[in-house]
C-alpha cells in the first residue's frame, strides 16, 4: 500500500508540483486538484510573460502545452526526479581533513524504469544546513555529485554503482541524496529483499548514520534555461559541462526530524546540568580576551566550539527554514 501511495504521489508531485518559484510554472499543462490534465477550455490563450523567464515560442494555436524553447524543452526532464535522502554525521580524524568514499548500489527495476536493462541513477552530498535560509538549494551548493548516463545499461543483477567522495576538515551534518537522475522515486517495491545500499569508509574518519531514510527531494533541471533564477551550476561527469539543479524539500517521514533555523538545538535536554552553554562560554571567552588573559580566552572558545558540535550531533535533527519546518511538522502521512 505504501509503494503503491507514494508512486501516485510522486507522478503527481512531478507534474503539479515542480514550479520553481521563478515566475513559470514546470508542466506545460494545467492539472487539477486530481492530477488530471485540464480541459482544452481550460487553458489560457497565452502564457503569462516573466521578468525573469527565458525565450520561449507559443505553438501554433498559441496555447502553453504547445510552447517550446530554441534549446530545449521548458523544464529537462533529464536530471528532473524525486529522489531519496538521509543524514550522515561526518567526524574527520586528529590530522586534520579526512575524506569519506561514498559507494551506492541500486537495483532500479520495478519502480523507476520498465525492464528494459538500462536504468539511471545519481548520487549528490548537500551541506546539512543547505534549506536553512531558503527553502531550495543550488547545485553550486553540492559537496559532491555523481550520475549514471541516461540509459546506463546494469548489471547482471540488475544493479547500478555509483561512487564518490566528501572531503571534511570539521565534524558536520551531511544530505546524502540518492536515487533516479531521471524519473520519479515512486517507491521502492514492497518486500525484505533490499533494493540499495550505500558504504561509507574512510582511512582516518568517523561517521555515522543519524537518519539513513530520512525523506525526499524534488531535483529540477534548469540547464535549458538560462533566463530563469537557477543559482550555480555544478560539472556534469557525464556530458563535461555545466549543470544547473535545483533540489526542493518535499517530504520528511518523521516530523520530529525537523528544526527551524530560528530555533536553537535542544540545549537544556542535551546538556548536564551545571554545564555552561556554548553562548555563556563565548562571553567568558570575551571577557578574558579583554582582560588580556589570551590563553584562557582561547581555552573557552576551543570548548564552546566542541560544544557546539556536541549539540549538534545530540540534536540531530535537518535544519530547515521556520517556514518548512511548520510544513514538515503538520504534514498529514506518515511512513512509518
Amino acid at each position: 500500500m505504501t509503494t503503491m501511495i507514494r508512486r501516485a504521489l510522486g507522478i503527481a508531485i512531478l507534474v503539479a508540483v515542480p514550479s520553481s518559484g521563478c515566475g513559470e510554472r514546470a508542466s506545460d499543462a494545467p492539472v487539477s486538484a486530481a492530477g488530471a490534465s485540464a480541459s482544452p477550455a481550460d487553458v489560457p490563450a497565452s502564457p503569462v510573460p516573466s521578468a525573469i523567464s527565458g525565450p520561449s515560442r507559443e505553438g501554433p494555436d498559441g496555447s502553453p502545452s504547445a510552447r517550446t524553447t530554441p534549446g530545449g524543452p521548458w523544464i529537462d526532464t533529464r536530471g528532473t526526479s524525486i529522489v531519496g535522502f538521509g543524514l550522515l554525521r561526518l567526524v574527520p580524524g586528529a590530522a586534520g581533513a579526512s575524506t569519506f568514499r561514498l559507494r551506492y548500489r541500486e537495483v532500479p527495476d520495478g519502480y523507476a524504469t520498465a525492464a528494459t536493462g538500462t536504468a539511471n541513477l545519481q548520487l549528490f552530498v548537500l551541506p546539512a544546513d543547505a534549506f536553512a535560509a531558503a527553502d531550495r538549494a543550488y547545485a553550486d551548493a553540492f559537496l559532491a555529485f555523481v550520475r549514471t548516463e541516461d540509459d546506463a545499461t546494469t548489471a547482471d543483477d540488475g544493479s547500478l554503482r555509483l561512487e564518490t567522495t566528501v572531503t571534511s576538515a570539521s565534524e558536520r551534518t551531511v544530505i546524502v541524496a540518492y536515487g533516479p537522475w531521471t524519473a520519479p522515486d515512486a517507491g521502492r517495491p514492497a518486500g525484505d529483499e533490499p533494493t540499495f545500499r550505500i558504504d561509507v569508509t574512510s582511512a582516518d574518519g568517523a561517521f555515522e548514520w543519524i537518519e539513513s531514510e530520512a525523506g525526499e527531494l524534488i531535483t529540477t533541471n534548469w540547464t535549458n534555461r538560462p533566463g530563469v533564477a537557477r543559482g550555480g551550476p555544478v560539472h556534469d561527469p557525464v556530458t563535461a559541462a555545466d549543470a544547473w539543479i535545483e533540489v526542493r524539500p518535499m517530504i520528511l517521514y518523521d516530523g520530529r526530524m525537523v528544526r527551524g533555523a530560528d530555533e536553537p538545538p535542544a540545549v537544556a535536554s542535551l546538556l548536564a546540568p551545571g554545564t555552561p552553554t556554548p553562548a555563556a562560554l563565548r562571553d567568558e571567552a570575551e571577557r578574558l580576551a579583554a582582560a588580556g588573559d589570551t590563553a584562557l580566552a582561547a581555552d573557552r572558545r576551543e570548548r564552546a566550539a566542541d560544544l557546539d558540535a556536541h549539540l549538534a550531533r545530540a540534536d540531530g535533527r535537518l535544519v530547515v527554514t521556520p517556514a518548512l519546518a511548520e510544513k514538515f511538522r503538520r504534514v498529514p502521512i506518515r511512513w512509518r
